[in-house]
């Protein structure tokens, strides 16, 4: 049984779970995006493809090491319990179900209540699009759409890394993940810059979006896990992203509604359009999907005898 590794899980999702985001000042995220942000001001006029991956370096570098340096200590030792604390506090910043469930909530408790104006400005937290003029259904399957694609990004795939690498596998996901949502764009001014943060999120996230769709259709089983299974595999492609098309496909099935973003894509498109309960909907759908994620990353690590084989590897060479 990897113990260390199931001990700082278990923690990161009670402390999740429990009390949710750390404060801004003291969120390690938060920590990356400033790193990200002061970079970019200095980018220079040319080779901003290089720049770029310096950024990726750059930012994930410092997290990395500190955490497979504080995930080696002996944990019988008062440096190896630090460690500990310190690496669920590391991990939990890595992802989010609390926060991306009660937004969303939110967001289907505003509309339910009459206020579009409130839900429409809020709108821009959720999507990168213009909600001028979006009506009920549009922000519904705006949430819907970013709620689904969150679970990929947000949760799965920090969990992804840290099942196969540990911590460091999920900072350096997040610091990935971070870099791209704020430069991460194939149009000006960050075609060049944003170039190798995209292509690098890509692939990270390939084998997760894959995994996200089945977590969602497992998590269908008492609304509609066949139509989910058909709708992955017949519209995950529809999104200009190679990966987000898969969760978000997977839930318009289970939900049995259309999702669109108008003038770049329709996911299911004989369905319905999406109404505030189906925000509601998928928070249990999204939520379900968490908890079957949670169980099978406690499994496997809880079966797998030793952290990892590169992780192993180090061990030996710091230790000689």
């Amino acid at each position: 049984m990897n113990t260390i590794l199931l001990w700082i899980f278990l923690g990161a999702v009670l402390f999740d779970l429990l009390i949710g985001e750390p404060p801004s000042k003291i969120h390690p995220v938060v920590w990356m995006g400033k790193i990200v942000a002061t970079l970019e001001k200095h980018k220079p006029e040319n080779y901003q493809k290089l720049w770029g991956a310096i950024i990726v370096i750059t930012t994930a570098a410092p997290f990395v090491i500190a955490g497979f340096l504080i995930q080696t200590n002996n944990p019988f030792d008062i440096t190896g319990i630090i460690g500990i604390l310190a690496s669920i506090y590391l991990l939990k910043s890595t992802f989010s179900i609390k926060m991306l469930l009660g937004e969303s909530k939110k967001m289907e408790e505003e509309l339910r209540g009459g206020d579009i104006d409130s839900a429409r400005s809020k709108l821009p937290t959720f999507v990168s699009r213009n909600p001028e003029g979006f009506d009920e259904e549009k922000i519904s399957s705006a949430v819907i759409e970013s709620t689904s694609e969150s679970y990929l990004d947000t949760i799965l795939s920090p969990l992804f890394y840290f099942t196969l690498f540990g911590l460091p596998g999920a900072l350096a996901y997040k610091a990935v993940s971070t870099i791209d949502s704020m430069i991460g764009y194939m149009e000006p001014p960050y075609r060049n810059l944003g170039h190798v943060p995209a292509k690098l999120d890509d692939i990270l996230n390939y084998i997760p979006a894959r995994i996200s769709a089945l977590m969602i259709i497992l998590a269908a089983t008492t609304q509609r896990p066949i139509e989910a299974l058909n709708c992955a595999r017949q519209e995950h492609n529809k999104t200009p992203s190679p990966n987000s098309g898969w969760p978000m496909a997977a839930a318009a099935g289970a939900l049995r509604v259309r999702l669109e973003k108008p003038g770049v894509y329709t996911i299911n498109p004989t369905a319905t359009s999406p109404q505030p309960e189906q925000i509601a909907q998928t928070v249990k759908l999204v939520r379900a999907a968490s908890m079957i994620l949670i169980a099978l990353v406690t499994t496997v690590l809880y079966l797998t005898p030793t952290t990892s084989a590169w992780h192993g590897l180090l061990s030996i060479l710091i230790s000689d």
